[in-house]
C-alpha cells in the first residue's frame, strides 16, 4: 500500500446515511438517549462517558437484534466507487468508528465491502452481563476510540478524515484534508479548522481524483 497517504473515515452517519449508533439508542434505551445525547453534542460530558453510560443501559439480549438492525442499514452513495478507486491509487482507506466494530462489520458484509477496507478500529462489547459493557483498545482519558491515536499508526505525507459529527472533531484536527458534513463543519467553524463541504462519496472522489493527478 502507498504510505504516502491515507483516508480515515467515521462510520456512523458518514458511511451511513443515518447516525445508526443514534438510531440503535433511540431504539434500545430511548430514555438514555433522550437524556444524554443532548449533553454529548454540547461537549458537556466526555465521549467515553457517553458511550459507556448509553450502551450500558441495553440489556444484554438485545445484541443479536442490535446487529440484525445495522445490517439493514443503507450506506451513502458512492462508497463502492470511492473505494475501488483508493484501491486502483494504493491508498489506505481505514475506517474509524466510536461505535462497534460488529455494528461496522454488519453494515459493510451487507454491502460485500469488508474486503475492500484497510483496516477497522472500533470499540467492543462484553455481552456476557446483564447490560452490554462497551470496552475499547484505543481509548484516551475523554474518548471511547482515540481516533488520533490510531492515526499515529499511519505513516503517511497526507492523512485524509472524512466525518460528520463530534466523534470526528479530533481526527480533523490532526488531518491535512478534511472533508466534513453535518455536526462536525460547525465544529470545525468554532475552531478555525478549514474543510471541504461534501453529501456523497463521488464528490470526494472526484475532489481527490483531481488533487493527485
Amino acid at each position: 500500500m502507498n504510505s504516502s497517504r491515507v483516508v480515515f473515515c467515521d462510520f456512523d452517519g458518514t458511511i451511513t446515511t443515518q447516525d445508526t449508533f443514534i438510531s440503535v439508542l433511540e431504539k434500545f434505551t430511548p430514555d438514555a438517549a433522550a437524556r444524554l445525547l443532548p449533553v454529548i453534542f454540547r461537549r458537556e460530558i466526555s465521549l467515553k462517558a457517553g458511550i459507556h453510560q448509553t450502551l450500558g443501559s441495553i440489556p444484554a439480549i438485545h445484541y443479536p437484534e442490535i446487529i440484525e438492525f445495522m445490517s439493514h442499514q443503507p450506506i451513502r452513495p458512492g462508497l463502492r466507487e470511492f473505494i475501488d478507486f483508493l484501491n486502483d491509487v494504493e491508498v489506505p482507506f481505514v475506517v474509524v468508528s466510536g461505535g462497534l466494530t460488529a455494528m461496522v462489520k454488519a453494515v459493510l458484509e451487507s454491502q460485500q465491502l469488508t474486503e475492500k477496507v484497510t483496516a477497522i478500529y472500533a470499540g467492543e462489547v462484553d455481552t456476557t452481563t446483564e447490560f452490554l459493557r462497551p470496552y475499547s483498545m484505543i481509548e484516551s482519558e475523554t474518548e471511547f476510540i482515540a481516533k488520533t491515536r490510531v492515526m499515529e499508526q499511519y505513516q503517511a505525507q497526507e492523512k485524509i478524515a472524512i466525518g460528520d459529527s463530534v466523534t470526528d472533531i479530533n481526527m480533523s484536527l490532526a488531518a491535512d484534508l478534511v472533508f466534513a458534513r453535518d455536526r462536525l463543519m460547525q465544529y470545525l467553524d468554532t475552531e478555525n479548522k478549514p474543510y471541504v463541504p461534501w453529501q456523497d462519496f463521488f464528490e470526494i472522489k472526484d475532489y481527490l481524483a483531481t488533487r493527485w493527478q
